[in-house]
C-alpha cells in the first residue's frame, strides 16, 4: 500500500467531497456576516485586513509584502484595498524602522477602532451561524483543520485571526494619521 493511500483519502471522491465541504462552509460563513459587513462598509478583504494589523498588536503595523502573503491576496489586491482603508482614515504608510527605504501599512486610532467592532460584529454573526454546531465539534475540526493545513504545507494555522476575538481596551494606536 503507497503512502498516500494510508494517509491520504482513500478514493478521488472523498478528496472532492472534502474540498467541496470547506467551500460551502466558507460561502456560508460568508454570506452569514455579509450584512455586518455592509453595515460597517467593509469588504471582507478590508476587514481582513484591518482585523490581521490589530493582531499584531501594537503598533499595528506591517510590510505590505508580508500582509499580502499572510492573507493569501495578491500584492495588486492588496494595494487596491489599502488604497481604499487609506481614503477612509483607517490605515497610513510609514516609514519601516528597519529600511529607510520601504514602508508599512499602519492602522490609525480610527482603523484600530474599526477592526474592533467591525471583528466583534463579525464574531457575534459567525456565533449566530455556528449556534446549532457543540462547541466540542468546533473544538475538534479546528484542531483537525489545523493538522490538514499542516499536512498540505500550510504553515499559516497559526493565523492572528485566532487572536481576534474581542478584549479589554489595549494601547491606542500611534497617531500617524
Amino acid at each position: 500500500m503507497t503512502a498516500s493511500r494510508v494517509n491520504g483519502p482513500s478514493d478521488e471522491r472523498t478528496a472532492l467531497a472534502f474540498s467541496q465541504h470547506v467551500v460551502r462552509l466558507q460561502t456560508v460563513l460568508e454570506q452569514a456576516i455579509a450584512p455586518t459587513l455592509a453595515a460597517q462598509a467593509l469588504t471582507s478583504a478590508e476587514l481582513d485586513v484591518l482585523a490581521t494589523l490589530r493582531a499584531m498588536g501594537s503598533p499595528y503595523q506591517q510590510r505590505p509584502k508580508e500582509l499580502a502573503a499572510r492573507l493569501l491576496l495578491t500584492t495588486g489586491g492588496l494595494s487596491n484595498v489599502l488604497r481604499r482603508l487609506d481614503s477612509r482614515g483607517l490605515v497610513s504608510r510609514v516609514p519601516d524602522p528597519s529600511d529607510g527605504r520601504s514602508h508599512n501599512v499602519q492602522l490609525t486610532s480610527a482603523g484600530v477602532a474599526t477592526a474592533q467592532a467591525a471583528t466583534a460584529a463579525a464574531t457575534t454573526a459567525l456565533q449566530r451561524a455556528l449556534a446549532a454546531v457543540p462547541a466540542t465539534t468546533l473544538e475538534e475540526t479546528l484542531h483537525q483543520l489545523g493538522s490538514i493545513l499542516r499536512a498540505v504545507g500550510d504553515n499559516r494555522s497559526a493565523f492572528p485571526a485566532f487572536r481576534l476575538l474581542p478584549e479589554a481596551p489595549g494601547p491606542e494606536a500611534p497617531t500617524a494619521e
